[in-house]
């Protein structure tokens, strides 16, 4: 159930809403299932061992149940998670709504936005029918671990028509940090940098 328009401001307007193509989102949840046998093999043998000899505190031997839980549970959070899943572009914002039991929000203002690119993935070729990610990236998406630095993008994952939502996207992002930046009542008679041609009413809702 699509709940983004509960935490909309007044005035906000939607101009694009989607969600995953199903298989491609789905099948990437496996990508865990060779760790998790490996695993699960690793933790059969003691865990056969403590029911053969009636010694069942062997069976919380972790390995195992860490396995299964790669193997079994992803998948099923997965399917149980998509129907919750939507994501929205208006003309302030990106919004994000995620969350199995309680619905999770999360929102990229325009003039955070710092990097954006779409990727075509194998999934998407084969399940998605010309699905695609968009991943975007901002100041905070940046982590630092003890490897360096690495980017964790907010992503519109495996949508439908990426490329034509991206250049969308890219229009719209430009055009309001634009607007924050050099205000209309600022901007001189010729200024073909900021000269922007973004109007509300453009939108690609259908």
């Amino acid at each position: 159930m699509n709940e983004l328009n509960k935490i909309l401001n007044s005035g906000e307007e939607i101009l694009w809403e989607g969600k995953p193509a199903f298989w491609p989102f789905f099948i990437s949840s496996f990508a865990g299932i060779i760790f998790g046998l490996i695993f699960m093999a690793a933790g059969s043998v003691p865990l056969i061992q403590g029911i053969k000899s009636g010694n069942y505190f062997m069976i919380l031997f972790p390995h195992f149940w860490i396995g299964f839980l790669f193997v079994f549970g992803a998948p099923l959070y997965t399917a149980l998670v998509y129907r919750h899943i939507f994501y929205m572009i208006t003309n302030k914002r990106v919004l994000f709504q995620k969350g199995l039991i309680g619905r999770d929000f999360q929102i990229i203002d325009f003039d955070k936005v710092t990097n954006a690119d779409v990727k075509v993935g194998l999934l998407d070729i084969l399940f998605g029918r010309k699905s695609g990610s968009i991943q975007i990236s901002t100041a905070g998406t940046v982590v630092y671990t003890k490897n360096g630095m690495s980017q964790r993008p907010y992503t519109l994952s495996h949508i439908a028509d990426p490329y034509e939502v991206f250049k969308f996207f890219k229009e719209i992002s430009h055009a309001v940090k634009s607007d924050i930046e050099y205000p209309n009542q600022f901007r001189p008679q010729n200024n073909p940098g900021y000269n922007t041609t973004f109007k509300p009413e453009d939108t690609l809702q259908k």
